[in-house]
């Protein structure tokens, strides 16, 4: 009786075996799945979508608040991938000694915007909290653009200031390695400072063709990021 009972197993392991790597493979599909949505994210806003490596670095640079949309596809410049964004262009390192890496690229420095450093006499004293001045460019940080810059990433997002404070256009403004930042004086409460679209303004003085600039339909597998309602 045992041993009839046990081919009976047997047997019912052969039948379900198929089944089970019917099962298996259906998991395999939805972690491959799962993984490509991870690798691509599509913006309806401006239909461009971000891959891989670049959009690890968007991610950790602080996402759509920081960098905002992607406004090409990836392209070819000067021999690396780069990718333009409002605020930002991120391009690829491969030949990084340490490994492949995407990096901002330093627009502030592409738009010829640096100033000479700060004459010695005028350089703040190291002890007051209420500026900050930096060696590396000879440029200080304070009120204001001090807070902003320390609240949204600091050097890693904006790097050294590369200029001090003037008025461009009627407004005031400083600029950085990667970015222009505006103080606007009728702006409401803790709102006074917002980034330039460096992105768009690199984008513009190259002289591109704006056809990298429309729309493309989401690649398959893509994660969709819809509209919001402050689009």
């Amino acid at each position: 009786m045992l041993y009839w009972r046990s081919r009976s197993v047997v047997r019912c392991e052969e039948r379900l075996r198929p089944l089970g790597i019917i099962i298996i493979a259906l998991l395999c599909s939805a972690c491959n799945a799962t993984e490509s949505t991870a690798e691509l994210r599509c913006y309806i806003a401006t239909g461009h979508t971000i891959r891989g490596d670049f959009l690890r670095t968007y991610d950790a640079l602080g996402g759509l608040r920081s960098l905002g949309y992607p406004i090409t596809e990836p392209l070819v410049q000067e021999g690396r991938t780069v990718q333009y964004f409002e605020y930002a262009r991120l391009e690829d390192h491969p030949d990084n000694p340490e490994g492949p890496v995407v990096k901002l690229s330093m627009l502030g420095e592409r738009l010829g915007r640096r100033h000479p450093p700060l004459d010695a006499r005028v350089v703040p004293p190291s002890r007051t909290s209420l500026v900050r001045y930096y060696p590396e460019t000879g440029h200080s940080l304070s009120g204001a653009f001090l807070e902003f810059f320390d609240r949204y990433g600091g050097l890693r997002r904006f790097g050294f200031p590369i200029n001090e404070p003037m008025l461009v256009d009627g407004e005031l403004v400083q600029d950085f390695q990667h970015i222009r930042l505006i103080w606007h004086t009728r702006a409401i409460e803790d709102h006074h400072v917002t980034m330039e679209k460096s992105g768009y303004v690199y984008f513009i003085a190259q002289g591109l063709d704006a056809r990298w600039l429309q729309p493309q339909p989401c690649p398959a597998g893509a994660q969709v990021v819809a509209l919001t309602e402050t689009d």
